[in-house]
C-alpha cells in the first residue's frame, strides 16, 4: 500500500455508490476496492448491509430507520476517511435531503448513482425484497412504497441496466483516478 505518511492531504475523501436495492452497488464497490488494492491504494468498503449487522440495536426500514443507518455511516466514513483510508460506500441512500447533508459533512464526497429501472431490479432481486413487497408481504421496500429520490448531484450516473459490470467498473475507475487519487501521495 501507498504510504500515507507525510499527507497533508490526509483526508482523501470518499466514495459513495448509491441506487436502489439489485441496481449493483455492493458488487461495484467490492470490484472498485479490488482494484484501488491492487494498485496499493489504502481504501475500505462500507457496506450499507454491512453495517447494519455490526450493530446490536438493529434499526428497521422505515424512512426513520433508513435516516438513522445514513447518520451511523456518515460517521463511520468520516473517521475513516480522517484516517487517510478511502471509504467506498454502497448505500440505497434514497432521500435527497440526506445526501445533501452528507456533502455538506464530507471533504471531497463523491456521488455515483447506479440508474436501474425498478423492473430490472425485480429481476435481479436475490434476497426476495421487491417480491415480498409486490406480495403484501413486506413494507419500507424502497422503490415501492418508499420512493427514491432521484439524485440531484450525483458526480456520475450510470445505467447498471445497460452496461456491462466491467463497463461501470471502468467509468467509476476513471472518475475515481482524476477525482479522489490525486488526493495521495505519490
Amino acid at each position: 500500500m501507498k504510504s500515507l505518511s507525510g499527507n497533508t492531504a490526509k483526508n482523501p475523501g470518499s466514495v459513495w455508490i448509491i441506487g436502489l436495492s439489485s441496481a449493483g452497488k455492493s458488487t461495484l464497490a467490492r470490484a472498485l476496492v479490488t482494484r484501488l488494492r491492487d494498485n496499493d491504494y489504502p481504501c475500505m468498503l462500507i457496506d450499507g448491509d454491512e453495517v447494519r449487522a455490526i450493530f446490536a440495536d438493529r434499526l428497521g426500514y422505515d424512512p426513520e430507520s433508513r435516516r438513522k443507518q445514513t447518520q451511523r455511516i456518515l460517521a463511520l466514513t468520516r473517521w475513516v476517511s480522517e484516517h487517510g483510508i478511502l471509504p467506498i460506500v454502497a448505500i440505497i441512500h434514497p432521500f435527497e435531503d440526506d445526501r445533501r447533508r452528507c456533502r455538506e459533512a464530507l471533504d471531497k464526497y463523491v456521488e455515483i448513482y447506479l440508474h436501474c429501472e425498478l423492473t430490472e431490479c425485480v429481476k435481479r432481486d436475490t434476497k426476495n425484497v421487491y417480491a415480498q413487497a409486490l406480495e403484501g408481504k413486506a413494507f419500507n421496500v424502497v422503490g415501492i412504497d418508499i420512493p427514491y429520490d432521484k439524485p440531484e448531484h450525483a458526480d456520475l450516473v450510470l445505467d447498471s441496466a445497460h452496461m456491462t459490470q466491467e463497463a461501470v467498473l471502468d467509468a467509476v475507475w476513471q472518475h475515481v483516478e482524476r477525482e479522489v487519487l490525486p488526493c495521495y501521495p505519490l
